[in-house]
């Protein structure tokens, strides 16, 4: 069953603010990586590469949760748990990273951050699909 994301939350998400998303290990405990995140419509976007921890944990598990703090009201706040019902390994995946890296570093060129990937990896677009919000 999806969920929508209130109205006064949504400003979260469409602010540079870094997100803590949780993913399943293998062994059950809890991965969570501070990541840049986008709301697209009524989902949440992560991107990332393929192989990388988190990956396979989705690919195995697709149950995720988000979870974004306000750095200037911590009583403002969202935690999105949801499903990963999309993994977008296209060149809109580039297409992402590089829009995330504008949003949050003011340049829209991601590898001139990384560029020991820049042609060694897969980038891949996680679109979760909230299916509980909580947050205030």
């Amino acid at each position: 069953m999806s969920a929508v994301i209130p109205d006064n939350l949504k400003n979260l998400l469409e602010r540079p603010l870094i997100v803590a998303f949780a993913t399943s290990n293998p062994d059950g405990q809890p991965q969570v990586t501070p990541v840049w995140a986008s709301l697209e419509g009524d989902q949440v976007w992560i991107n990332s590469a393929v192989g990388r921890r988190k990956d396979r944990n989705i690919r195995a598990n697709p149950k995720v949760t988000v979870l974004v703090i306000d750095p200037q009201n911590a009583f403002h706040w969202a935690e999105i748990r949801g499903e990963v019902v999309e993994f977008d390994e296209s060149d809109a995946a580039l297409a992402h990273i590089n829009k995330l890296s504008g949003m949050y570093a003011g340049n829209d060129d991601y590898y001139s951050f990384n560029p020991e990937g820049k042609g060694k990896e897969q980038r891949v677009i996680y679109k979760i699909q909230p299916t509980r919000v909580n947050g205030m």
